[in-house]
């Protein structure tokens, strides 16, 4: 089922002082797609994803599932599933019972009922489980659990609120992978709420960046870390480079960008609208920065002030003349020498790594 979200605005009303939580939110969601509502504490990603749900109710704007406008109606009306924080499985109800109770409600035959229990348990890996209560077994089988009650009432849309929060770091990998299969298997469309990274750019066919209520881009993950639309996104997602600049020249081969403080001028790309003399941020991520020139048109020139051995790379900031960092990732450590804190080092990015946005 698609999903469109049209306009939204949810203002919360507190001693007659307004604040906007959400604001001038459009996007439309195609079946099948998972889309991740991503962004710091406090920016309206679960206000957005509770206004879907029908928890909230919207202060202006539409929501369409599938063409039908569903604004207006209540959570149990919607034919709409939410996995939240906590996995909220009744204690006294074993694994079967605790999936099977959605499909009692709506009194199904008892034969219906197993046959869809039977097909959910299997899907979610839960197969052998299924007399045990939830306290006898581990958080990742009760998130299985969670997951399972929800899908085995078919919903059109199935959401998720921060679902992994309460797993330890190997278990959300691993959950987040299934939860993945599952949706691709069923082809189910979903929203997810997450304030991780990782999580995000791991399991999403798009992102949403959202920052104090509004969108700041909505692209899949190779967009959203790649071509950043804006300082925000840049910043938020991975780590980054800034280095300011005004544009000198724009041709076939590029964007020339002059930076005063380095008295360099950098070649990079952008797709957004730039025009010579505009102020801008060439954005350089550090493993795009490497110690061997081969063709890079860049170059910055700096002392190594510290760094760091991970094993499969190292990371190091270089303060330049000007007296500021800038970091890098080098990889395949094997084939290059340690660095020496306090040396004087060149290194190179092509223009492919120095993608500029509009300040």
């Amino acid at each position: 089922m698609s999903l469109n979200l049209v306009n939204l605005k949810k203002v919360f009303k507190s001693d007659g002082v307004e604040n906007t939580a959400v604001e001038n939110f459009n996007l439309d969601i195609k079946e099948g797609q998972l889309v991740t509502f991503l962004g710091p504490s406090g920016c309206g990603k679960t206000t957005t994803l509770r206004m879907v749900s029908g928890f909230e109710v919207p202060s202006s704007g539409k929501i369409l599932l599938d063409g039908k406008d569903i604004t207006n109606d209540p959570p149990n009306k919607r034919d709409i599933s939410m996995m939240f924080q906590s996995y909220a499985l009744f204690p006294h109800m074993n694994v079967r019972e605790n999936i099977e109770f959605g499909l009692k409600l709506k009194k199904m035959s008892k034969k219906e009922i197993k046959v869809k229990a039977d097909k959910i348990i299997e899907l979610t890996g839960l197969s052998g489980m299924e007399k045990r209560n939830p306290d006898q077994i581990s958080g990742g089988q009760q998130q299985r659990v969670a997951l399972a009650r929800s899908l085995v009432m078919e919903p059109k849309v199935l959401l998720f609120d921060e679902p992994l929060s309460n797993l330890d770091a190997k278990l959300r990998e691993n959950m987040r992978l299934e939860i993945r299969r599952i949706q691709k298997e069923l082809n189910i469309t979903s929203i997810y709420v997450t304030h991780d990274q990782v999580e995000a750019m791991s399991i999403s066919d798009l992102i949403v960046i959202m920052d104090k209520g509004k969108i700041m881009q909505v692209g899949n993950p190779y967009e959203i870390y790649v071509r950043p639309q804006n300082k925000f996104v840049a910043d938020f997602i991975g780590n980054v480079n800034f280095i300011s600049g005004k544009v000198t020249e724009i041709n076939e081969n590029g964007i020339k960008v002059f930076n005063a403080e380095t008295k360099k001028e950098f070649t990079g790309y952008s797709n957004q609208n730039i025009k010579t003399g505009d102020e801008v941020y060439m954005v350089i991520r550090p493993e795009g920065i490497y110690t061997e020139k081969e063709g890079r048109e860049n170059s910055l020139t700096g002392k190594i002030e510290k760094y760091v051995f991970l094993g499969s790379n190292i990371e190091l900031d270089l303060r330049l003349e000007t007296g500021k960092i800038i970091h890098i990732n080098e990889y395949n450590m094997v084939e290059k020498e340690l660095p020496v804190t306090g040396k004087e080092l060149e290194v190179f990015f092509g223009k492919k790594n120095n993608w500029i946005i509009k300040k």
